[in-house]
C-alpha cells in the first residue's frame, strides 16, 4: 500500500492483557485469601514439579511448605502489594533440586505468584546493597547532566554485563534521543540519534511509568499461554501491568530483531511524575541477569531518577538566580518613571539579557530581540520583525495566551505564516501579557538556527502488509538518516519560561502597587480638598469677623478720618501677610519666625534682634498674633523703641515644659514709657484676642525703659516640624 501515515496502530495494542506470558517462567494467578488457584502458565512440570492442568483448582497450600504459606499470609495481610514483591529465602525452593526466584503483587482482586529460575552460580548471589552502591559511585560528582547520565550508562553495563547501555531521553514532541551511551568498542554507535515518538507508543509509555524495570531474556520465543485466558470468576483478561513475565507486545520484538538485539533490559527514569527517558539496555545474544543484579537495578531507577530531578533543579535554580540580579535591575530602573510604558522601553536592553541569563546559555548568533507592544504602539530593539508584521504579530499572539499571560513557540513560521518571511530573525517567540487586560505584550525574538538531525532510520512510516497482517511493520533499517530541520529557533528553555513568568508576576504586581498608590492619593486629595473648603468657609467666615472687629474697634480709637483709615488698612495689611504666608502651606501651618520677619520688614533690621527654635503655628494661632505682633510694631514704630535711632527691640522665643511656646517682645533705648491712662484697641487685641482664639495670655508691661510683652501658647497652637 506504501501510504504515509501519521498515527500507528501499535498504540492500540492492548499490551497490558496479552494473554500470554515469557516461556522462562511461571505465573499462577490466586484468588483474593491465597486459596485457590484460579489460573496459571508456563513450563511448571520443570519448575515447580507440577503439570498445568494439576494445579489449576487446587489450593495454593497443597504447592508451597507451611513456612512459606505463613511467610505469603503475613506479606498479603501488611503490605499492599500493588507493585511486585520479591520473596527471598525460605521461598527458594519449590522442589529441593530446582532453585526458583519469586515474587507476588495484587491486581483486580487476585494474587499473581510469578517464579523464574534462580541463577545460583559464583557471583549471583552477592548482596545487591554493594551491587548498588557499586552502581552510584561518583554520580554525585558529575559537573553537568550529560556528564550524570554517561556515568550513569558506564556504571550500568559495567555492573551488568550488557553489549550496550543508552540513557535515551524523550523529547517534547515525544520522539527519542539517545543522549549518553556505554557499548562494546565493536559495535557501531548510537550516540546522539533521534528516534521517532512511533518507536515507543503512548501504552508503552504508560507501562514504563508504572514499572522501574524490564527485562528480555531472548528475542525469539513461542509465549506460554496463560490457562484459562479469562479468569472464570471475574470474567475478564488478566491485567499484567506490573507482573514482571508479562508477554511482550510482537511488534516491539519485531523492531528489537530487526536492530540485531537478542536481549534487552530497561530502567525507567522518571522526574516530577512523567516519564523522562530510560536507560535502555541491548545484548546481542540472550542474557538473562541474576536475581541480585535485578534487584539492583530495580532500586537504582527511582534513587538515579531522584538525582537528576535534583541535579536538573539545581541547574535551573543556578539560572533562575542569575536573572534575579537582572530582574532587580529592571525593577529598579522602572521606578525612576513614572510613566509605565517609557520606563519599560528605557529597560529593553535589560530586557534581552534578562531571558538569556535566566535559561540555558544561547550563542551570541540565536539571540534575537525584543519587542514592545504596549497601548497598541510597538518598540523594538535588536534583531526583530519588520515593523509592519510586528502589530499584526502582536494582536495574533494576545488571542494565544495562556492562563499565565504567556505564550511561547520554536517554529513561529509553522503557526503563523507570514513569519516565513523572517525565520532568520525570528523564528522563536516567547511573549507575555504585561497588562490586567492582555493588550499589552513583550515579545522575545530568536533567529533560526539550521542544525542536522540524526534519525535512527528514516523516521517516516508507512503501513505495510507484514507478517502479522495489515497493520504497522517496524522499519528494518536503522541506517542514520539525516534530516536538515530549517524554520526553527533555539527552544526555549523551561528556566526561561520561567523567567518570563516571574516578570510578567514582577510587572503586574509594580502596576497594581502604582493603582492602589494613586487610588490612596486621590482618596487623600479628595479628603484633603473637603478639609479646605470647610477650613476656608470657616476662615472667610473668620475673616470677615475680624474685619468687622477691626472696623469697629479702629473708628472707637480713631481721633480722626485719615488715623481709621490708615489703622484699618495697615491691620488688614497685617492679616493679609498671614494669609498669604498660610496659602504657601495650603494652610497646614506658618513658621513663627517667618510670619514675624513678615511683620517687621518694613522696619530697619539694625534695631531689631530675634533668635528662637523652629516652632510651626497653626492657622488659628498664625492669625491672631499676627496681629498681635502688628499692634505691638505700631507702638514700638510710633511710641517705642522703633521711634527712636538708639531704640532696640529683642524678640526671642522657646518651648515650655508643657509643650508650649513662649515669646517675648522686650524693647529698651527708646523714649521713656508712660502707663497709658486708658486701654486702646492695641492692648486689648493683644492681651484679649490670643486668649479667645487660642486658649493663650498675653501680658503688657509699660516699663519706663521700654515695652515688655510676653505671650504663652498652649500646645495645641503649634505643629511638630
Amino acid at each position: 500500500m506504501n501510504i504515509q501515515f501519521d498515527l500507528t496502530n501499535c498504540d492500540k495494542e492492548p499490551i497490558h492483557t496479552p494473554g500470554t506470558i515469557l516461556p522462562h517462567g511461571v505465573m499462577l494467578v490466586i484468588d483474593g485469601d491465597l486459596g485457590e488457584i484460579q489460573q496459571a502458565a508456563g513450563e511448571t512440570f520443570g519448575l515447580l514439579g507440577r503439570a498445568l492442568d494439576a494445579l489449576l483448582g487446587r489450593r495454593l497450600e497443597t504447592l508451597l511448605q507451611p513456612d512459606q504459606m505463613r511467610l505469603l499470609c503475613e506479606l498479603s495481610a501488611e503490605a499492599p502489594l500493588t507493585t511486585p514483591r520479591h520473596l527471598l529465602d525460605p521461598i527458594l525452593r519449590v522442589q529441593p533440586d530446582r532453585p526458583v526466584d519469586a515474587c507476588i503483587h495484587r491486581t483486580g482482586g487476585h494474587f499473581v505468584l510469578e517464579f523464574v529460575p534462580a541463577e545460583l552460580q559464583e557471583g549471583a548471589r552477592r548482596d545487591p546493597l554493594a551491587v548498588l552502591q557499586e552502581l552510584m559511585d561518583g554520580l554525585d560528582q558529575a559537573g553537568s547532566l550529560q556528564a550524570l547520565c554517561q556515568l550513569a550508562s558506564e556504571r550500568v553495563r559495567r555492573a551488568t554485563g550488557y553489549d550496550r547501555v543508552m540513557v535515551y531521553r524523550f523529547q517534547p514532541d515525544e520522539s527519542g534521543w539517545v543522549y549518553a551511551e556505554s557499548r562494546d568498542s565493536r559495535l557501531v554507535s548510537f550516540l546522539d540519534l533521534h528516534y521517532p515518538a512511533a518507536d515507543i507508543p503512548s501504552q508503552a509509555r504508560s507501562l514504563y511509568l508504572r514499572n522501574w524495570l524490564r527485562t528480555i531474556v531472548q528475542i525469539d520465543y513461542t509465549p506460554a499461554r496463560l490457562v484459562p485466558e479469562i479468569n472464570p470468576r471475574t470474567g475478564q483478561p488478566l491485567d499484567m501491568s506490573y507482573a514482571t513475565l508479562r508477554d511482550v507486545s510482537s511488534i516491539h520484538r519485531e523492531y528489537l530483531r530487526n536492530m540485531g538485539v537478542a536481549a534487552s533490559m530497561s530502567i525507567s527514569i522518571v522526574v516530577q511524575g512523567r516519564l523522562w527517558g530510560l536507560i535502555a539496555c541491548h545484548h546481542y545474544s540472550p542474557r538473562q541477569l541474576p536475581r541480585h543484579l535485578r534487584a539492583a537495578c530495580e532500586i537504582f531507577g527511582p534513587i538515579f531518577s531522584s538525582q537528576l530531578e535534583t541535579r536538573q533543579r539545581a541547574d535551573d535554580m543556578e539560572m533562575h538566580l542569575a536573572g534575579r540580579g537582572l530582574l532587580r535591575e529592571i525593577l529598579s530602573g522602572l521606578t525612576d518613571h513614572a510613566d509605565f510604558a517609557d520606563g519599560l522601553i528605557g529597560v529593553s536592553p535589560s530586557l534581552i539579557e534578562y531571558i538569556v541569563a535566566g535559561g540555558a546559555a544561547v550563542s551570541a548568533v540565536a539571540r534575537g530581540g525584543v519587542a514592545l507592544y504596549l497601548n497598541s504602539a510597538i518598540r523594538s530593539l535588536g534583531r526583530t520583525p519588520p515593523q509592519e508584521h510586528l502589530q499584526p504579530l502582536a494582536e495574533w499572539v494576545v488571542s494565544l495566551l495562556d492562563k499565565d499571560g504567556l505564550f511561547q513557540t520554536d517554529r513561529l513560521g509553522e503557526l503563523w505564516p507570514p513569519a516565513q518571511q523572517f525565520t532568520q530573525i525570528a523564528s522563536g517567540l516567547l511573549a507575555i501579557s504585561v497588562s490586567r487586560q492582555p493588550k499589552d505584550l513583550i515579545l522575545w525574538f530568536r533567529p533560526e538556527v539550521v542544525e542536522t538531525v540524526n534519525w535512527g532510520g528514516d523516521p517516516t512510516k508507512v503501513i505495510e502488509l507484514g507478517p502479522n497482517g495489515e497493520r504497522l511493520t517496524p522499519r528494518k533499517s536503522f541506517e542514520v538518516w539525516k534530516q536538515e530541520v530549517r524554520g526553527r529557533a533555539t527552544p526555549w528553555a523551561a528556566a526561561e519560561i520561567q523567567a518570563a513568568v516571574d516578570l510578567r508576576v514582577a510587572l503586574l504586581e509594580m502596576i497594581v502597587r502604582r493603582l492602589d498608590a494613586a487610588a490612596r492619593e486621590r482618596d487623600h486629595l479628595r479628603e484633603q480638598e473637603r478639609l479646605l473648603m470647610a477650613e476656608l468657609d470657616h476662615r472667610v467666615k473668620n475673616v470677615l469677623a475680624n474685619v468687622q472687629a477691626l472696623v469697629r474697634q479702629s473708628s472707637r480709637n480713631a481721633g480722626s478720618v485719615r488715623d481709621y483709615v490708615s489703622g484699618l488698612e495697615a491691620r488688614i495689611v497685617a492679616m493679609g501677610k498671614a494669609h498669604s504666608l498660610l496659602t504657601e502651606s495650603r494652610w497646614r501651618s506658618v513658621s513663627l519666625q517667618s510670619l514675624i520677619e513678615e511683620e517687621l520688614a518694613q522696619f530697619s533690621r539694625s534695631g531689631i534682634a530675634m533668635h528662637g527654635p523652629v516652632i510651626l503655628l497653626t492657622p488659628k494661632a498664625a492669625l491672631v498674633l499676627s496681629l498681635a505682633v502688628h499692634e505691638l510694631a505700631t507702638n514700638a514704630s510710633k511710641y517705642g523703641a522703633l521711634s527712636a535711632e538708639t531704640g532696640k527691640v529683642v524678640i526671642s522665643w522657646r518651648k515650655t515644659g508643657d509643650g508650649g511656646t513662649e515669646l517675648r517682645w522686650i524693647e529698651t533705648g527708646g523714649p521713656q514709657v508712660q502707663k497709658p491712662r486708658r486701654r486702646g484697641f492695641g492692648s486689648t487685641l493683644v492681651e484679649r484676642a490670643l486668649a479667645i482664639e487660642t486658649g493663650g495670655e498675653a501680658r503688657l508691661d509699660f516699663l519706663p525703659t521700654g515695652v515688655q510683652c510676653v505671650v504663652s501658647l498652649p500646645c495645641s497652637s503649634t505643629i511638630d516640624p
